[in-house]
């Protein structure tokens, strides 16, 4: 459950007064939101800090039974147990290979391509604050006059330099501070994006995994079962009708064991893909469902997810970012100060001469007045987002809690009372049919049932650990989806100094 925490909306004072403090973020691996409910494994790293304009918040069955031969008389034949938490449970592949759900966690980590792609972006705003920081150059130049008559020349060299004003290259920095803080934060969200998709697609191939063994298991008996009716039909005991039921049966499970393979072997290969893992072979993992018994407080876990959501951060950042850039334009009217200094020799006077100019564009028809309101729109635009994300996020939270209510509700009816009453029934079912109380068709109708229950009973709780997984990574999805890149090029030199 969560802890109680307390998030203010965002304003624009707040941005506007908190936006100098984005710059320094770390780049770290995305952590699971604080609920004590759920059993899943630790996080790879700490919590990453969020960054100072942020608002803070206060803290908020038994085991497998092997299935009996399936005989006429003597002991009752009891279908193993798959709902158990034993059930399924791994078996050391053929290379002696055995995968956790941290194992693929830190493997795509390591291995998704995107993430090295958000580093390179990362590196690239990085190179580009610095760029757009640095002064221009001065230039270095020879002038010559009246060069045709040697009795009259004059020649020399000059130096211009021109002298930025209005703070401009500070205010450059600043606009990449701002980037280089939402390409950081994106770096994050997509590590949140990676680790909920390796966690759904290992449940999901957790729970084919442990159906395709309970399937092989109830095969046996199946198979069994038509060996029996066959017997009795001999016997003069059964019927055909038993024999073609039976057999009807054992083929319903074994199109069942044909589609379970088929699905484990496509869930292991997305879980492969997603991970970056070579290695295409479906390996045994060990089932990591997790013990989730109630519901979170919903409204909390919305206030938690808006604190600690990167995908906000990055749109947080992205307002900053445009309010650094209204306050460039704002000052790009002012004039920088265009300066020479030459110095030479006059042939004619036979004398030295030094030239010195100063000069300075006047803003009288270009005040740079469309940038700055196309800066008003983009940073308009900009807060307007943070507010899409904040709707996107409570949308994409009330269809995950309708999943998880909906999960959880069948995971607790399925303990509590189906799978209990399947087993009782198949348990008197068969006992009856020993004492001849039952016929057999009955009690394949019965075994049929209690196989189809446990198979139910596995897919909720993968459902479950799916839903959960899913809040858990702050409802971002999509690990090898393109990046994003918010860096600006070198727009603000060009700007400033005519793209030297």
């Amino acid at each position: 459950m969560f802890t109680k925490s307390t998030v203010f909306a965002l304003s624009s004072g707040i941005l506007l007064s908190g936006c100098a403090h984005v710059g320094g973020l770390s780049s770290r691996v995305a952590p699971k939101l604080d609920r004590t409910h759920a059993a899943t494994p630790e996080p790879v790293a700490p919590t990453p800090k969020a960054p100072e304009y942020l608002i803070s918040a206060s803290e908020t069955e038994k085991s497998v039974v092997e299935a009996a031969s399936f005989q006429v008389a003597p002991q009752p034949t009891l279908l193993p147990e798959v709902g158990s938490p034993e059930v399924g449970s791994p078996e050391v592949g053929n290379e002696g290979v055995l995968y956790t759900l941290a194992d693929f966690e830190q493997i795509a980590l390591t291995n998704n391509p995107s993430l090295a792609a958000l580093n390179s972006l990362t590196q690239k705003a990085s190179g580009l604050r610095q760029q757009v920081g640095a002064r221009p150059n001065p230039t270095l130049g020879y002038f010559g006059q009246q060069l045709a008559d040697r009795g009259t020349d004059q020649q020399g060299i000059f130096v211009d330099q021109e002298f930025v004003r209005g703070d401009k290259l500070a205010l450059n920095r600043a606009v990449l501070n701002h980037t280089l803080a939402a390409q950081r934060w994106e770096s994050e969200t997509q590590k949140y994006r990676i680790l909920t998709d390796v966690r759904v697609l290992y449940f999901e191939t957790a729970a084919a995994q442990q159906q395709l063994d309970a399937i092989r298991k109830f095969e046996e008996v199946s198979k069994r079962g038509v060996e029996v009716a066959l017997e009795r039909k001999k016997a003069d005991e059964g019927s055909l009708v038993e024999v073609l039921q039976s057999k009807t049966l054992n083929s319903e499970v074994a199109l069942a064991g044909e589609r379970a393979t088929a699905a484990h072997r496509g869930a292991w290969r997305n879980l492969t893909a997603i991970a970056g893992l070579p290695d295409t072979r479906p390996t045994q993992l060990a089932p990591e469902f997790g013990d989730i018994q109630s519901s979170p407080d919903w409204d909390a876990t919305y206030q938690q997810i808006l604190l600690q959501s990167p995908e906000r951060a990055v749109a947080q950042a992205l307002v900053c970012e445009k309010v650094s850039i209204l306050r460039r334009e704002q000052v790009q009217r002012t004039p920088n100060l265009e300066t020479q200094f030459g110095a030479g020799y006059d042939n004619g006077t036979n004398a030295g001469m030094i030239n010195v100019q100063v000069g300075a564009p006047i803003p009288v028809f270009n005040k740079n007045t469309g940038n700055i309101t196309a800066a008003q729109a983009e940073y308009t635009r900009a807060v307007e987002n943070v507010k899409r994300i904040e709707q996107s996020i409570q949308a994409r939270l009330a269809r995950a809690a309708q999943e998880f209510e909906s999960y959880l509700a069948s995971v607790q009816k399925y303990e509590s009372e189906i799978l209990p009453q399947v087993k009782e029934s198949l348990q008197l079912s068969e006992e009856a049919y020993k004492a001849g109380e039952l016929d057999f068709l009955q009690v394949l109708i019965v075994r049929k049932s209690y196989f189809e229950s446990n198979l139910q009973f596995i897919q909720s709780r993968a459902q479950l650990a799916q839903a959960n997984a899913k809040i858990e990574g702050l409802l971002l999805t999509g690990g090898l989806d393109a990046p994003q890149d918010y860096t600006n090029g070198d727009s603000l030199r060009g700007q400033s100094f005519g793209g030297q």
